[in-house]
């Protein structure tokens, strides 16, 4: 499509929708409460902006990039979006993401053709960018070329690539990178207290406790490799982790002992848990890992936290950052290129190599798994077949 149609497409059908996402009058903090009409109008407004028609302008934005866009899968489900950095099979992702001690289900890649592959590993994390470098068994795949010295302007359309044609979202470019300080890490139990063990008293509703199936009564044991004697040395232990990070919980129910896994949330006091949630269903929940970036820049395209992880190009169709956290209603956080082709450098370098102060391995290995696709006599590195591919 030419530029200036383009263009106009985008005053008409864009620009005005969102010219009245930002006018419209903040509703008292009661009213956004007691009714779910602003949520209502909220999706209607996101609805007109990802129509189809808005949507199919951007086609050939996103068209290069898309080739380098994969998406990540456990049990068939979408977890993550990632981009090929690599052509002999590394992708970056959000790290909180796919790095989890759930290893019910096997990593899937999919790439833009329909080819399916299982992860063989997690080579490399770095924990302050929350990224993930990940391994498939594949050779000659295109890559994602970061436009590390182009620096969008505030006001400019972006969009973000999927593995369809069209673009996943489209958003406005409104804030240049800044620094997004942590916050603290919530597991959500309150502890019995008597001296002795961690003793769980109550679980607080929807939180990370209350999402792995942890109990009143529960007597917690020990988190990762870390013993826990008392409820303060729990409290002490989940200080160290940031939200977003996968743990391994082993706990004491009645006579039996058990392991879950939990990713903590965001720390929440009081009465502002139940604002909270509500901000988090309004149109859909917020990664769980929203904070604690050296720079991000933020723009306002509508994703859901599985949809974080891949590429975000601008109307030249070159990769300007990578989306890292649904930050809030109407805000999405994106590594800027600069930024993440540093990272992807470090990662790369480490790929493989010990430990150290920027970049750590992973502490989660993809389980092997055997597809019912496969046939394990013909020694199959990892692809699963599909009738869709060459």
């Amino acid at each position: 499509m030419p530029r200036f149609r383009l263009n106009l497409l985008l005053s008409i059908l864009v620009i005005a929708p969102l010219a009245g996402l930002v006018l419209v009058p903040t509703p008292a903090r009661a009213q956004i409460f007691e009714s779910d009409g602003v949520a209502m109008r909220f999706m209607k407004r996101i609805h007109q902006r990802n129509s189809s028609e808005v949507l199919g302008a951007f086609q050939g934005v996103v068209n290069h990039a898309r080739s380098a866009t994969v998406e990540l899968k456990r049990g068939g489900k979408q977890v993550a979006l990632g981009g090929i950095v690599d052509s002999n099979g590394l992708i970056v992702t959000k790290g909180s993401l796919v790095n989890t001690y759930d290893d019910e289900a096997p990593l899937v890649v999919e790439t833009a053709n329909g080819d399916q592959y299982l992860t063989s590993e997690i080579v490399a994390l770095d924990k302050e960018h929350d990224l993930a470098l990940i391994r498939i068994d594949a050779r000659n795949l295109p890559v994602m070329e970061i436009a590390a010295d182009n620096k969008p302007a505030v006001g400019s359309i972006l969009a973000t690539s999927g593995l369809d044609e069209q673009p996943v979202a489209i958003g406005v470019y409104g804030l240049e990178p800044h620094k997004v300080e942590v916050k603290n890490a919530m597991l959500g139990v309150m502890l019995s207290q008597r001296p002795g063990p961690a003793v769980v008293d109550q679980v607080v509703e929807s939180s990370a406790a209350d999402s792995a199936g942890i109990l009143a009564e529960d007597i917690i044991l020990s988190i990762n490799d870390t013993a826990i004697e008392t409820g303060t040395h729990l409290i002490e232990t989940v200080r160290t982790f940031e939200p977003g990070d996968s743990l391994r919980l082993t706990l004491r129910r009645a006579e039996q002992e058990m392991q879950l896994s939990v990713i903590l949330g965001e720390w929440v006091a009081g009465r502002g848990q139940a604002r909270h949630e509500f901000q988090n269903h309004l149109g859909g929940e917020l990664s769980t890992r929203r904070s604690g970036f050296p720079a991000v820049f933020q723009h306002d395209s509508y994703l859901q936290p599985e949809q974080c992880g891949g590429p975000v190009v601008n109307l030249d169709g070159k990769v300007v950052g990578l989306n890292i956290a649904r930050a809030g209603r109407v805000a999405t956080y994106a590594i800027p290129g600069n930024e993440l082709s540093t990272a992807v450098t470090k990662m790369l370098s480490a790929a493989g190599a010990t430990r150290n102060s920027e970049i750590v391995q992973s502490r989660v290995s993809a389980k092997p798994v055997i597809s019912e696709n496969m046939d394990p006599s013909a020694g199959n590195p990892g692809w699963i077949p599909r009738e869709t591919s060459n």
